[in-house]
């Protein structure tokens, strides 16, 4: 793809953490890759490799020690914690492990948090019911979280992080604390809001069969770029298959 295609673009992104006086720990070591606008790509790699850390450096939460992070041409490491706040919210939609949901509010009242929070609620009912009816939680619109199940409060997750029309979305273990069933659902569904809305989706990983339903799996080892897999015109079972294989090359999990 040309260059003005890409809507994320890493150069030479480096990271290290003081351990004690004397000791460091070098955690990203020179990270170079693309992602394209409308795709879905992997983060995946052993326990240390950097993954957590890339994707904080990307959101904005962490600072590089060197590197460029450049996100619809915006360059954003040399942003002011309060500037990198604002592009946040404007231009990133966030996914966790653990949902982040509030309990005390309702399901629509999560999803619309944003919104309200950035006091933008022009139009937000014909966006919310969009969203719902993709993810297909329009029923659940008025329940409370905590009468919800895991798949279904990672779908909740999702339309809070398209709610703002981001540009992409980070996705953070999106399956970690989901069963197999639940799993496929919600990748499922990430799939077509990819499709649906175009937007770009970057997701960190242990899941082989959830890196499998991406464009491109970015294999991580000892804080460099081990390999970047592309699915192509594979089919999802043989691009698993593939990853499993680059995995036990690297000592994933």
């Amino acid at each position: 793809m040309e260059e003005h295609e890409k809507l994320l673009k890493i150069k030479n992104l480096k990271k290290k953490y003081q351990i004690n006086k004397e000791e460091s720990l070098q955690v990203l070591k020179g990270l170079s890759f693309s992602i394209a606008h409308g795709e879905m790509a992997a983060v995946m790699g052993a326990s240390g490799c950097g993954k957590t850390t890339l994707i904080n450096l990307i959101c904005g939460v962490d600072k590089a020690d060197e590197g460029s992070i450049m996100i619809d041409h915006t360059e954003i490491t040399g942003m002011k914690k309060s500037q990198m706040a604002i592009f946040r919210r404007n231009n990133i939609g966030m996914v966790f492990q653990d949902f982040n949901l509030l309990e005390s509010l309702n399901v629509k009242d999560n999803i619309l948090l944003p919104l309200i929070l950035e006091n933008n609620t022009e139009n937000s009912e014909e966006r919310f019911e969009k969203i719902m009816n993709v993810l297909s939680i329009s029923d659940l619109a008025d329940k409370s979280v905590t009468d919800i199940s895991g798949g279904q409060k990672q779908r909740v997750a999702i339309a809070r992080a398209l709610i703002n029309t981001p540009r992409i979305i980070l996705a953070d273990e999106p399956t970690g604390n989901l069963d197999a069933r639940s799993t496929k659902d919600v990748m499922e569904y990430l799939v077509h809001i990819n499709e649906q809305f175009k937007i770009t989706l970057v997701m960190v990983t242990h899941d082989s069969y959830a890196a499998s339903y991406c464009n491109k799996v970015i294999l991580l080892k000892d804080g460099i770029i081990f390999s970047e897999l592309q699915k192509g015109k594979k089919s999802r079972e043989v691009f698993l298959e593939e990853i499993y294989d680059f995995l036990k090359q690297i000592g994933g999990e």
